[in-house]
Formats: C-alpha cells, sequence, structure tokens
C-alpha cells in the first residue's frame, strides 16, 4: 500500500469516527411484538382464542433473554436508539476493515455496510 492510499484509508476512517460521535442515543436489544393473554377473566377477545398485542424490548444479558414491556409511548424511542446500535455496529466494522488494511497494507475489496463504496476502492 502507498502512503497516498494510507492517507486516503486514514481519512475515511476520521469520517467514520465524526459519524459514530454523533449518535447519543443507542441500546442493544430488539423491539418485537408479544401476543399475551390479559389477566381480565371475562375477555371476550381472550376466550376467542386471540391475544393482546404488547410491545417489548429484548435483551440478551449473561446467557438469558431479558424482555422488558414498552407500551406504545415508549416503542418509536426503542426503535431510534436499537437503530442507532445497529448503526453504530456496521461503523466500528468499517473503521475495523480500515485498520485491518492499515496494519497488514493489504486492501480488502469487500463493500462496507451503508457506503457502497469498497474499502480499498476509489471514491469519495
Amino acid at each position: 500500500m502507498d502512503d497516498q492510499e494510507a492517507r486516503r484509508l486514514q481519512q475515511k476512517r476520521r469520517l467514520l469516527l465524526r459519524r459514530m460521535a454523533q449518535i447519543e442515543e443507542f441500546l442493544r436489544g430488539s423491539v418485537v411484538l408479544m401476543k399475551r393473554p390479559c389477566t381480565y377473566p371475562r375477555c371476550r377477545k381472550c376466550a376467542s382464542g386471540e391475544r393482546h398485542p404488547t410491545w417489548g424490548l429484548t435483551v440478551s444479558e449473561k446467557g438469558k433473554t431479558r424482555t422488558a414491556y414498552l407500551g406504545v409511548k415508549r416503542l418509536d424511542a426503542a426503535r431510534r436508539m436499537t437503530g442507532n446500535y445497529r448503526r453504530l455496529q456496521a461503523l466500528v466494522e468499517q473503521i475495523s476493515q480500515i485498520n485491518r488494511a492499515l496494519v497488514t497494507g493489504r486492501v480488502s475489496i469487500r463493500k462496507g455496510p451503508g457506503d457502497g463504496q469498497a474499502e480499498g476502492g476509489r471514491g469519495p
């Protein structure tokens, strides 16, 4: 790898780090729709075999899946934050690929998620 290519990769890494710094709210987990019976004994819906939809956040901790009730009010925030977490993961992976190229001197041709540019390809 020549010096120009190394400078280009370092510039790309700085850009990705700035993108990471812009993401303030993130949350590891998944937003899931659960269908549960209610506690009302005379519920027509439950008596007919239907279930009530509820939204929850699932997170794996120490090998166990934990679920927290979200409700409709917190649903949008939870979706936004879990999406931000996935974006952060993608940015970390791209930065890791750039660092690997800088350390080994080899530029891979794989595309990074989100930008459509090959890590070692030409372009902005």
